[in-house]
């Protein structure tokens, strides 16, 4: 059974009958095989190229040989002839680096052959650098010598090309080998990053339904916590709170109402305490800062003394004020004096302060702020934890359609590779 019947399970005239495809997973064995028998064509020819360079190479060395015991033309001077064997020398040293460094290899494969070519044809090149001007002297005073080398090297050099010439569009080839391996490589590398992605996505997308029902499970809770009747009476009970609040407010407006016919008498009170002109006393002072401030905050007690002190001012006119002022702050005196404007309104505040505490206390009593303020929370953490996934979720996605690209050009590169070794019906099937 041939090989490709071997690697595919057809016979062999049915795949040269069609498109050679060539399964992903076998493809290394098959490319194994393709490679050893290019080597195998190859490195007989090769091997006979090296057995010619090697017969080159002992060309060089008995035209070395010769060069040495060569006697110079007769009509040569001494000067000449001294001249002469410097640069005979300097040939035949260069001549030995040849014999010396230029060392065929064993190894017949292509790529080390390329190598052994490359490096070859330096060394030529460097000896006929070191041995230009010497020639020329050879060429002069051993013409027949000088003849066999040139005609030597050129035999080498002639030989290496022959290699070079042979080797050359495998080279090609033999570097594609070593490509598909590497780029089957990289197929498999993406392969297995898109299949991590995957499964990285389905964990999240399983985060994210958890996530989400977590979510659907707290507003749903908060939903049934809204809808009953204890969250009811909370928010009633708020609704109270927040009237008697208002009520309380208005009752400070209607008490500071009392104390605003007095303003010019407390004004003028104040500079003459700051001055010094008329000095209250402690009490009277915090009196007066009350009525100005916060009216709201006096005792019946301790506005009586207060009222009694202002009205013997204001009879005395202490105050300095103009008398139909004096006239009409004493009538706002006796009113708060003689009716229970002030008292009425202390109580109707203090009344609307007790039923707050009470209606605080109520809702002291009440779990649902603390339920609600929990499911809140949970809803929050929910929130966070959805946005989360959704944004990891994202970034994996892009990151599996890179790798999915990155995945097609690698497939793209691997299958114009297979085609350079296989010919342009091959294609690989994964």
């Amino acid at each position: 059974m041939g090989f490709i019947e071997k690697i595919f399970g057809k016979k062999q005239k049915e795949a040269e009958a069609g498109p050679v495809r060539l399964e992903f997973n076998k493809l290394p064995e098959l490319v194994r095989e393709e490679y050893k028998k290019k080597l195998e064509t190859l490195r007989p020819v090769i091997g006979e190229k090296y057995k010619d360079i090697d017969n080159s190479l002992k060309e060089i060395r008995n035209a070395r040989k010769h060069l040495l015991e060569a006697e110079a033309i007769a009509d040569a001077s001494k000067r000449a002839e001294k001249v002469g064997d410097s640069n005979r020398e300097n040939v035949a040293y260069n001549l030995g680096l040849v014999a010396d460094k230029i060392r065929v290899p064993s190894d017949k494969d292509p790529k080390v052959a390329f190598a052994f070519y490359g490096d070859s044809k330096a060394i030529l090149k460097n000896i006929q650098d070191n041995t230009h001007r010497s020639q020329l002297y050879i060429k002069a005073l051993y013409p027949g010598e000088f003849e066999n080398i040139n005609h030597c090297l050129a035999n080498l050099e002639s030989r290496l090309d022959e290699l070079y010439e042979l080797i050359r569009d495998e080279k090609s080839k033999i570097d594609t080998f070593e490509k598909i391996s590497e780029q089957t490589g990289i197929v498999r590398q993406r392969e297995g990053e898109i299949g991590g992605s995957r499964k990285r996505i389905l964990d999240l997308e399983a985060r994210y339904g958890s996530a989400k029902k977590d979510l659907e499970n707290a507003d749903s809770r908060i939903r049934e916590l809204e809808d009953g009747s204890e969250f009811e009476n909370a928010n009633q009970t708020e609704s109270k709170i927040e009237e008697l609040k208002n009520r309380i407010s208005s009752v400070d407006s209607d008490i500071k109402r009392l104390f605003t016919p007095m303003s010019k008498a407390f004004s003028r009170m104040e500079k003459q305490d700051i001055n010094e002109i008329y000095v209250l006393s402690p009490e009277n002072r915090e009196m007066l800062r009350k009525v100005k401030d916060e009216p709201y905050s006096i005792q019946e007690k301790e506005l009586a003394a207060f009222l009694d002190m202002l009205e013997e001012r204001i009879e005395s006119q202490d105050l300095g004020l103009k008398e139909q002022m004096d006239e009409k702050i004493l009538k706002q005196i006796h009113k708060l004096k003689e009716t229970a404007a002030m008292s009425d309104l202390l109580d109707e505040r203090e009344r609307c302060l007790s039923e707050i505490e009470t209606l605080t206390d109520e809702l002291d009593r009440l779990d649902v702020y603390r339920k609600m303020e929990s499911l809140e929370d949970q809803r929050s953490q929910y929130t966070n934890s959805v946005g989360q996934v959704l944004r990891e979720l994202d970034a994996e996605q892009k990151l599996l359609e890179e790798r999915e690209a990155e995945l097609e050009e690698a497939k793209c590169i691997l299958n114009s590779e297979i085609k350079e070794i296989f010919g342009q019906d091959a294609a690989v099937r994964y």
